[in-house]
């Protein structure tokens, strides 16, 4: 995460923010009694804090901006009301909160013209039973967004399901099923020539064989996803498969190669200052120095890692901390070895 900011001081000449000029627009519109200007407002309001982060107001605002619909019978604005709620909820982890709002977007979704609305909440849902651990629920609301998908001929949309049933089956250890719909949604990607859709496919094509230790197999889908991602110009989707490979790598005892791997991630990920995931990369690096006897160069990243996860509150401060401590340790006992056999010289 970059590092905040502040921004200078403002003169009251300058034009308010977004969301101060919507709070007293919406001000406004009650005072008026305008239903329509009034939840039209509510919408731009909510989506600003959710914009900001204020994911709470938002919710609270949308609510308003529901009612109002809800008084004036706007199916429409009902329907974009609710699934705007029912993503912020599923933001904030409130799962049950955001299934009983995508199952009330469903029971508007009527028309047989909507199909591709009801297949994508559908695929939403699913993604709220996935993020509950709930397998078996997800799967059946991603097959049935991905009937409809197919009834339609929507050729990316059934790519989508196919990786997200792939994932699923990841999770549950039902290998070869993860396995076949990755390998489907990889030959969708390639008929259409949808670059990033190979790329992650493939990275999780590799991330399936990492699991299994499965290591040279892993090796040669990421070697594959690495030049496609390039192309695609996602250096957060590259530095992932990096890191990848620094672990792959290490696994053969290719410690080099390990570090290499490592380090390219570690540079994308500071390119685009997400200081976060970079830690991830560089106490790789330590552990793969410590394991090469550098203890110094592996102290170094240590401390580095330490220093952030402590301005950042990270959970894994005491890990890191402990490694930094036995590392120490080593290089400490390399000391005294070295002095005793000086002594003894």
């Amino acid at each position: 995460m970059p590092d905040a900011t502040p921004l200078p001081h403002e003169t009251p000449s300058q034009t308010p923010p977004p969301v101060q000029a919507l709070e007293s627009a919406l001000e406004e519109r009650r005072v008026a009694g305008d239903a329509a200007a009034l939840a039209e407002t509510c919408m731009k309001l909510a989506q600003a804090y959710a914009a900001q982060g204020s994911l709470r107001r938002a919710l609270t605002t949308y609510e308003e901006a529901l009612k109002t619909f809800e008084e004036q019978d706007d199916r429409a604005g009902r329907l974009l009301c609710l699934k705007s709620m029912a993503g912020l909820c599923y933001r904030e982890g409130a799962w049950n909160r955001a299934l009983a709002l995508y199952h009330q977007a469903l029971q508007l979704l009527r028309d047989p013209e909507e199909r591709p609305e009801i297949a994508q909440t559908h695929s939403q849902t699913g993604s709220v039973y996935q993020g509950q651990g709930d397998w078996e629920k997800a799967i059946a609301a991603y097959r049935e967004s991905l009937e409809i998908r197919e009834s339609l001929g929507d050729t990316r949309g059934i790519a989508l399901l196919h990786n997200n049933l792939g994932a699923v089956y990841a999770r549950q250890e039902r290998w070869e099923e993860a396995r076949q719909a990755w390998a489907t949604c990889l030959a969708l990607h390639e008929g259409v020539g949808d670059i990033t859709g190979q790329a992650i496919t493939l990275g999780n094509l590799g991330s399936l064989a990492q699991r299994q230790g499965r290591w040279e197999e892993a090796l040669g889908w990421y070697e594959r996803s690495l030049p496609l991602y390039r192309q695609s110009t996602d250096p957060l989707g590259e530095a992932t498969i990096q890191n990848n490979v620094g672990f792959v790598q290490k696994q053969f005892g290719r410690l080099d190669k390990a570090l290499a791997g490592y380090q390219e991630a570690l540079t994308l990920l500071q390119k685009i200052g997400d200081s976060l995931r970079a830690t991830v990369a560089m106490y790789n690096m330590a552990v793969v120095h410590e394991d090469q006897g550098n203890y110094r160069e592996a102290l170094r990243l240590l401390e580095q890692v330490i220093q952030l996860d402590q301005r950042i509150g990270h959970p894994d401060l005491r890990r890191d901390m402990e490694t930094f401590r036995r590392v120490r340790q080593k290089l400490d006992v390399e000391r005294d070895a070295k002095r005793m056999e000086e002594e003894r010289a």
